[in-house]
């Protein structure tokens, strides 16, 4: 490679980075956006050789190796597991909402199944650099706030680069015939696998090995050698560099000396990033921008749209206030720096077209753009929805507000015992929703070569088969959902169970809607949860074609009830009853004999002042 060529390439690309960095500065944006912008600036009018094409793409890719291993050493799972248990309950719910909405806005946009995926791989995280800079800027937040946002953030990283693993085989999928990809979906598992049992188990012992027998400095080149190690690994195996890095990452942020790392490398990772943001930059001509403005809006739209309701709800349903909860949720509204990177990989891989990838980049800066605006005028539009909000709608939302309340009363008044045994219940709930996508998703990416598969074996035509093949997608949904319907009674007994113990009362009208909801047969519930799912999802199949699927669910919903239904209201007539008459002082004696067992057990019974729980002397 030519000195000349790379000289010249590294002064006009840091250059003009650092230039367009000043004057979005003074706009109060990252220094992310000017990256990013004196990308398409050199796409669109400076000539590049083709070795300055190959420079460009040989420092982009170190750019993002740095980068995933940086945002790696930021994950420390010990400090998630103690401290971010509120921040996973948050991204449990955050994660299914943007991947499921961005599936079906997918679906109605016409792209097909991957490109679906990819998209709500797209939109659901938020940017971590323009989130802290936005926030510390404008001093919204206190630093226990602060503090959960970056942690909802951070799980929001470790989703996506999950989902990215998933992806990269599906989209290296269209060069490998089915053997060759099922051998590159083992390799990832087992790589995945052995990174997570033991390397986060040994290499913080390796780097603190390390750090207590050399300088600070040669700390650094071996974590940052191991970094490219371990991205050289992940390609091997069919994986992104970028996953490779951040696990490394992820490896030795539970060393003593991450912070020092980390520290350490930051000049180096500014550089290299950003010849990353540039080379995402120079992928976007200005003429398909322009032609594409309204699709960037409409992802832009949808993005913030779903990210707003998703953060709105994870906090609420945490039992945050709803103001809290709707700053919150404005203060995420800046696409992720894996946007950048999910759509790159798309991209390379031909999975998304040139126009699709400027579409999701232009809908990024415009939401990065757009954070501090929507930021700054966060405070007087809830104060003044608050105000004007016609009665009807406050009423119910006031109603929801009553029953969420009345829930987490029920969990206060709980024991120790019972919360330990709530919160098992409410993760069992968590996976159970995270499945129900993950089934949905998988059903999505597999009708249509199941579908031609029936046609060729078996016969029929491609409406029969997608009916089956629903059919089928309904009762994979059975499972988790009736297990998560099961899990929120279960919840719901438990804590009126304490309540009724320690003699707590509770507002009976607030959980009027909540109690009939409870008291409805899990198995009905279960499938009519699943047909709306079904009715949600976007198919090939055509308006009358779902009433004929829904009249054959309906026929197996009550063919499956049958049973449940007569055992649960059928009533034995009086001749087969083992009932007997007895006199008025008979009664009276066994009345008087059961209250006198009674006091005796409670006398033989002592409670914990600490958990309420109680115990046999």
């Amino acid at each position: 490679m030519d000195e000349i060529v790379l000289l010249t390439s590294l002064a006009l690309f840091l250059l003009l980075a650092a230039v367009c960095s000043i004057v979005f500065n003074k706009i109060s944006l990252p220094p992310l956006v000017g990256y990013l912008i004196a990308g398409i600036i050199v796409n669109n009018f400076v000539d590049i050789t083709e070795t300055g094409e190959d420079v460009v793409e040989m420092l982009s890719n170190m750019g993002l190796i740095m980068l995933m291993f940086c945002l790696g050493l930021e994950i420390n799972l010990k400090k998630i597991r103690k401290q971010g248990v509120f921040a996973m309950k948050v991204t449990t719910i955050l994660l299914p909402v943007m991947i499921l909405g961005g599936v079906i806005a997918g679906g109605a946009l016409g792209l097909n199944p991957l490109q679906c995926i990819c998209l709500g791989a797209v939109l659901s995280g938020s940017s971590t650099a323009v989130v802290t800079a936005v926030l510390k800027t404008q001093k919204r937040a206190d630093k226990d706030q602060f503090d959960t946002i970056i942690l909802i953030m951070i799980m929001e990283d470790i989703g996506q680069v999950t989902i990215l693993s998933i992806l990269t085989p599906m989209m290296a999928g269209n060069d490998l015939d089915a053997g060759g990809l099922a051998a590159m979906i083992l390799s990832i598992i087992l790589f995945m696998a052995a990174c997570i049992l033991v390397g986060l188990r040994f290499m913080p012992r390796v780097i603190n090995w390390v750090s207590d027998n050399v300088t600070s400095e040669v700390v650094v080149i071996f974590s940052v050698g191991l970094a490219f190690g371990m991205a050289l690994l992940s390609s091997y195996v069919g994986l992104s560099v970028a996953i490779g890095s951040f696990l490394m990452g992820m490896m030795i942020a539970s060393s003593r000396k991450s912070k020092e790392i980390t520290h350490d490398i930051e000049p180096m990772k500014n550089i290299f990033m950003a010849m990353f943001f540039i080379s995402v930059g120079m992928e976007i001509g200005l003429e398909t921008l322009l032609d594409n403005i309204p699709m960037i809006i409409i992802l832009w739209g949808l993005f913030s749209t779903l990210m707003a309701f998703a953060v709105f709800m994870g906090y609420w349903l945490g039992n945050a206030s709803a103001r809290i909860s709707f700053l919150t949720a404005i203060s995420l509204l800046a696409m992720g720096e894996f946007a950048f990177i999910i759509a790159k990989q798309a991209l390379t891989y031909n999975v998304i077209d040139e126009a699709f990838y400027t579409a999701i980049i232009g809908a990024a800066l415009m939401s990065m753009i757009m954070l501090p605006i929507l930021s700054r005028f966060a405070v007087p539009l809830w104060d003044t929805a608050s105000e004007r909000l016609p009665e009807p709608i406050l009423k119910v939302f006031y109603g929801i507000a009553d029953i969420k309340t009345s829930f987490y009363g029920r969990l206060i008044s709980s024991s120790k015992r019972t919360m330990k045994e709530i919160n098992y219940t409410l993760t069992s709930s968590y996976f159970c929703i995270t499945l129900t996508i993950i089934i949905e998703i998988v059903f999505v990416l597999i009708t249509p070569p199941l579908r031609a598969w029936g046609v060729t074996y078996f016969g029929g035509d491609n409406v029969f088969w997608s009916s089956i093949i629903l059919l089928l997608n309904l009762f994979a949904l059975y499972i988790p959902i009736s297990v998560l319907i099961s899990n929120l009674k279960i919840i719901d007994s438990k804590s009126e169970r304490d309540i009724k113990r320690f003699g707590y009362s509770e507002n009976k009208g607030n959980k009027d809607f909540l109690d009939r909801i409870i008291d409805t047969d899990t198995t009905l519930l279960s499938l009519m949860l699943g047909i709306s799912i079904l009715i949600i999802v976007p198919n090939d199949l055509g308006i009358w074609e779902h009433f004929v699927v829904l009249f054959i669910a309906l026929v197996i919903l009550l063919f499956v009830n049958k049973r449940s239904l007569t055992r649960k209201y059928e009533v034995k007539s009086y001749d087969d009853d083992n009932s007997f008459d007895i006199d008025t002082e008979t009664f009276k004696e066994l009345i008087r004999i059961k209250v006198l067992q009674n006091m005796a057990e409670e006398h033989n019974t002592s409670v914990s002042i600490d958990t309420g729980d109680f115990s046999k002397k």
